[in-house]
Parts: C-alpha cells; structure tokens; sequence
C-alpha cells in the first residue's frame, strides 16, 4: 500500500496552452513523452527522431521550450510540420528550469504514463515497449528505469543497479528518462527546483515517490543513450554532490537516521556553507569524510563507490573518461 506521505495540489499552477494541439481525443495514448528543450535546439531532432522510432505506438510527445534564446521553438515547428501523422505538440513559456518545465509539459500530458527525455538523449527503439509492460504488470511499481548507454565525450554502458529504498537514500539509481505514473507525479506535486545551487531535481523525485510509498523496478538492458557533455547540467550539479545531497536528506527526513540529518544540517548551516555551496575545501573535506562515515555505517556495500564519486566529480569530464577506460582495462587484465 503506497503512504502517501507527501501530497500537494498541482491544481494551482496555470495551465499552459500547447501550439499544433490537433491530437484527436478518442486516441488512445498510453505515453507521454515531456521533452524540455533550453539552448539544445540542435539536438532536439535527434531526440524526436528516437521516439518517432519506437515500437510500441501509443504516446505523444510534448515540447517544451524553456524561454531558449536558440531556435528551439522554430526547430520544434519544423518536426510537428514534417511528421503530421504523429502527436507532437509544443508549449512555450517563460525560462523557468528544468524541473518547471517538465512539469509544464506533465500538466497538458494525456497519458497515464509519463517519460521525461532530455533533449539531448535519445531512447532505443524497444524503450517504451519494455517499461510499459513492466509497469502494466506491477501495480505498485511508479517508475521503471534501465541501464544506459553513454556516448559523445566517453562511450560505454552503464550499468545500473536493481532497485532498492536503502540504496535510493544515499545513491541515485536512474536517469531522467525513467518512465513512472502519473498519478505518482500528482502525489507527491511534481518536480521541484533546488535553489540557490540547482541540480538533482530527478533524483530528488524518485526519493519523493520512494517516501510516500512507490516501488522502483530496473530493466537490465541499455535502452537510454545519455549523451555526455562537458557543460552538461548534471556534469555541473554534480561539483555540489555533497550539498545537494544534503537537501535531499533534510527535505527527505523520514527516510534517514538522525546522525545522517545531524550531517545534512551542518553541511547546510550558516557556519559550514554560503549560497548553498561549502565554504572552503577544509569545509568539503569535513563534509566528505562525515558522509563517508554514514556510508559505513548504513550501506557498507556502497562504500567503494561512495569513497571515488565525489572526489571522482570534481575532476573535468576528460578526465572522467579517462579512468573510466583505466578501470575497465583493469578488469579486463584480471
């Protein structure tokens, strides 16, 4: 039985008008495919391109231009005019953010399942076919994810691991582009933006739809390609890791131990933090260290990759790749 922990009313926030809104109301859609689309307009293409691919039929996708100075909203025009078979529409609004704008285009989604893609991914063709069956077979499962296959700045698989609330609580498991419920996304009132450092907003939700009850299922096939980018958002979020982390872990309280919040609060406070950044390296190496503490304590099994991925962070994303090729030649000499 899912709790229900955190609720919030979605019926607040002004409906957003769609452009090309020509979709029939008797079809039946299963998928809606939210698209945010802020300075990637060259990608956009390619990310529709995926969809449009996929064998199993039955979704739409929704545009939604973040304010883009680019010729996002020109580039979305040209793709609803060259597939008139197909329901694309585009919504416009005011740069607000990523976790606004996915929530702008959920908002004029008809489908009960909701996939969010950035619109420099893409999916494989078996993507949505797979995790709607999942989904359709286990009632109280609220999202699905898969494993990953990274391409641009490195090039490989990443394999993610089955689902777990232990895990969930002190590492992400999924990508954006993981299909969940509706009805999921209006429980727990959507995505939310962290300020003044953003970042995380997909990880916090997933957290979100955890607390108040839903259960995650993994698809161990690569069927997300995540292109990677030096100025990625998440390559930036991720210089915050430990910040971030803390946010989740305050506005996520239920789920931890109090000496896992008597860190978060210090990391947040005045003394140790400003602009929600650490002070200092001296402040981040103290945050670091206490967090590994907590690993150790509550999830031993996590402690290798939580002892290399905040250091591993802040290195540049050549770099990044680079020992990634190290690791897997290692393993292969083995």
């Amino acid at each position: 039985m899912r709790r229900g922990l955190r609720k919030a009313s979605l019926m607040s926030h002004p409906q957003t008008q769609p452009e090309n809104a020509t979709v029939n109301a008797a079809d039946t859609l299963r998928v809606s495919v939210v698209i945010p689309c802020y300075r990637q307009a060259q990608f956009l293409p390619e990310a529709v391109a995926s969809v449009v691919a996929q064998t199993f039929t039955d979704w739409e996708i929704i545009i939604v231009d973040d304010g883009s100075p680019d010729d996002t909203a020109a580039v979305a025009q040209r793709l609803i005019a060259a597939h008139p078979d197909r329901r694309i529409r585009l919504i416009r609004q005011e740069n607000r953010g990523l976790a606004e704008a996915r929530n702008a285009g959920i908002r004029v989604a008809r489908a009960p399942y909701i996939l969010p893609l950035d619109a420099d991914d893409m999916l494989e063709p078996e993507m949505l076919a797979q995790t709607v069956a999942a989904l359709d077979a286990h009632p109280e499962v609220g999202f699905v994810y898969t494993d990953v296959r990274r391409f641009g700045a490195e090039n490989n698989i990443l394999r993610t691991r089955p689902y777990s609330l232990d895990h969930l609580r002190f590492e992400n498991l999924m990508m954006p582009a993981t299909l969940f419920r509706r009805e999921a996304w209006e429980q727990v009132g959507g995505f939310r933006t962290f300020k003044p450092v953003q970042g995380y907003e997909d990880r916090d939700f997933w957290v979100s739809l955890a607390e108040a009850g839903w259960e995650g299922l993994h698809i161990a096939q690569p069927l997300l390609r995540y292109r990677r980018t030096a100025g990625s958002m998440l390559s930036t979020a991720r210089r915050y890791d430990l910040e971030l982390r803390a946010r989740i872990f305050l506005d996520h309280w239920r789920l931890y131990e109090p000496d896992a919040l008597a860190w978060a609060r210090r990391v947040t406070s005045p003394a140790w933090s400003v602009d929600g950044k650490l002070r200092s390296p001296w402040h981040w190496l103290l945050a670091y260290l206490g967090y590994l503490a907590l690993i150790r304590r509550y999830y031993p099994s996590l402690l290798l990759s939580s002892l290399v991925h905040p250091l591993f962070w802040r290195l540049p994303i050549s770099w990044q790749g680079r020992l990634r090729a190290l690791a897997r030649l290692a393993r292969l000499q083995r």
